[in-house]
């Protein structure tokens, strides 16, 4: 991926973002540099390399789906893909190391909007009234208890309100009440059980309240799975060159990622880089204004794509 995000950055170095309201602060810009070294380094050896290697360069990663558009349009095609790989700076791992999925890797990123409709009025009269805030605050307490009580407590599934509008006065009971949420799986299972119960408990909360509902759910990322052979090969090819102490087995994450399109068509492997410095200040997460990378991580990151390169085709050009 090589998108930004409209952020203003707060980093006071020499390559910080020139663009007022826009900024790498997801590492993308890591991404493009690092497989534009790997793309470098097996340019200038054709002679040596038995096999197609394809780059691509993803916009859209951060909500857009540009991997699902690429996908669509025949990037895994002429020549065709056997195998895809990818990786994502991390900074929660110091610079130096890698995390592998050995199956699940992100989860599936879903989006709902929720309209609870019903019949304003004065503040002082709610009897008068049929009143969506009231309905609205048991439907997020009932929303809350969906995971808890439809999930088996040894599976994942997130369900998060992140937004709330409605009403525009302290005497005035609103007409409507929306609420915007994301759902989180790591089975498609659970991501269909998920759904099915948050449009259940919204009309029966609308119901129980004598007002009207309307449930829009949006399909987002697909969950990211990994193909436990292609995990082995990265762990085993990065292990080469950095040894195996420094090669771990990560858990699930509960984000969102749209090279899960690719992986949906074709075997491979998404890993993490570590960019983590703490003697130089480097501890920010994504998304934050100060979120930056240890750029040791540049040559490293060349390094660990060549090795999987290298192990997958069988090269044995890597040192």
């Amino acid at each position: 991926d090589m998108d930004a995000l409209p952020m203003e950055e707060a980093n006071k170095v020499p390559y910080a973002s020139k663009i007022k309201g826009k900024m790498h602060a997801c590492g993308h810009d890591a991404h493009v540099t690092i497989l534009l070294g790997v793309a470098k380094f097996f340019s200038a050896i054709p002679e040596q390399v038995r096999g197609n290697i394809k780059w691509v360069f993803q916009p859209a990663e951060e909500g857009g789906g540009g991997g699902r558009v690429m996908v669509e349009e025949g990037v895994l095609e002429n020549p065709k893909v056997d195998a895809a790989f990818a990786a994502h700076v991390f900074p929660l791992f110091p610079v130096g190391k890698v995390g592998v999925y050995e199956r699940e890797g992100l989860a599936a990123a879903d989006k709902f909007i929720i309209k609870m409709i019903g019949k304003g009025g004065h503040a002082a009269m709610p009897h008068l009234t049929k009143d969506p805030i009231i309905a609205t605050g048991h439907l997020i307490t009932q929303i809350h208890s969906i995971v808890s009580r439809n999930i088996n407590p040894l599976e994942s599934g997130v369900i998060t309100i992140g937004k709330v509008s409605g009403g525009t006065a302290n005497n005035i009971i609103p007409d409507e009440v929306e609420l915007w949420g994301t759902v989180r799986s790591l089975t498609p299972q659970i991501r269909e059980e998920l759904k099915t119960r948050l449009e259940q408990v919204t009309q029966g909360v609308a119901q129980s309240f004598g007002v009207d509902c309307r449930f829009d759910f949006e399909y987002g990322y697909p969950v990211l799975l990994n193909d436990p052979a292609m995990s082995k090969l990265v762990a085993s090819a990065c292990s080469k060159g950095i040894g195996e102490e420094n090669v771990e087995i990560v858990k699930p994450s509960m984000g969102g990622e749209d090279f899960a399109y690719f992986l949906e068509k074709v075997p491979g492997a998404f890993f993490r880089l570590g960019i983590r410095n703490e003697e130089k200040g480097i501890i920010h997460p994504y998304h934050s204004s100060l979120f930056d990378i240890d750029e040791e991580v540049l040559p490293f990151g060349v390094e660990m794509f060549v090795r999987i390169i290298d192990q997958f085709l069988g090269l044995e050009i890597a040192k």
